[in-house]
C-alpha cells in the first residue's frame, strides 16, 4: 500500500509539473460542483455495518492543456449505521463520515473534433478526516447516548477512477464519474466507491 501511495504521489507531481511548463495562456480555471451516492467496500466491518451513503462537494481546477486538468477538491461523505429494527427501540446517529480534501489529476480523451463527450481517467491524493457521530438508543422511556463523536482522525487518502464530461456549450457542461477512494487509517484502511454527477463551468477566454 505504501508503494501505491508513493507511485500515485509521483504521478501527481509529474502531471502538475508538466502542466505548469505548458503555455500559460491556455490555462483556464474550471469550477466543479456535484454529489451522489457512496458504496462502503472495506473493511468488512464497514461494508456490513453501514449502509450506502451520500456525498456532495466541489472543487476548482486548472485546465493546463486541452487534455489535462489539475483539480483542488473538497467532498463530504456520510454513511448511516445499518442496524436491524427492534420493536420498541429507536436508534439514531452512529454515522461514519469522511471529509476529503486534496487534488486530482484528470486526463480527458478526445472522441472527435466536434464531440461534446470527453471520457476521462483521474488519480488523486490528499487527506480525509474520519469521524463517527454520537449514537443514541431510546426505549422504555429511557435514552442512552454513546459518545462516538469524540472519535476523529485525519489520514492520507488516495483515489482513482474515471467517467465522462458532456459539454452543453464551450463554457458549461456536466460530469459523471466513479472512483475508488481509500483512507489509510491505522489497521484496516477504509475503502468506498463514490458515484457522482455534477456540473462544470469553464472561466476565462
Amino acid at each position: 500500500m505504501k508503494r501505491l501511495a508513493v507511485v500515485l504521489a509521483v504521478f501527481l507531481v509529474f502531471a502538475v509539473t508538466a502542466g505548469a511548463q505548458g503555455d500559460a495562456a491556455r490555462m483556464k480555471p474550471v469550477i466543479y460542483a456535484g454529489g451522489g451516492i457512496g458504496l462502503p467496500l472495506s473493511p468488512s466491518a464497514f461494508s456490513d455495518g453501514w449502509k450506502m451513503g451520500i456525498g456532495f462537494g466541489g472543487g476548482v481546477g486548472l485546465q493546463v492543456t486541452p487534455y489535462v486538468e489539475v483539480i483542488g477538491k473538497f467532498f463530504f461523505n456520510t454513511f448511516p449505521l445499518d442496524l436491524p429494527e427492534v420493536p420498541g427501540i429507536t436508534t439514531d446517529g452512529g454515522d461514519l463520515r469522511f471529509m476529503e480534501f486534496g487534488a486530482d489529476v484528470k486526463y480527458i480523451f478526445t472522441v472527435g473534433p466536434d464531440s461534446p463527450v470527453g471520457p476521462f481517467l483521474l488519480a488523486g491524493a490528499g487527506m480525509a478526516n474520519v469521524k463517527v457521530t454520537d449514537f443514541t438508543v431510546s426505549g422504555d422511556g429511557e435514552t442512552n447516548t454513546i459518545p462516538f463523536g469524540d472519535y476523529s482522525e485525519t489520514k492520507f487518502a488516495l483515489a482513482f477512477g474515471g467517467g465522462f464530461d458532456y459539454m452543453f456549450s464551450p463554457k458549461a457542461g456536466m460530469w459523471v464519474e466513479g472512483r475508488y477512494a481509500l483512507v489509510l487509517t491505522e489497521g484496516d484502511s477504509f475503502g468506498y466507491f463514490p458515484i457522482r454527477v455534477g456540473v462544470k463551468l469553464l472561466l476565462g477566454e
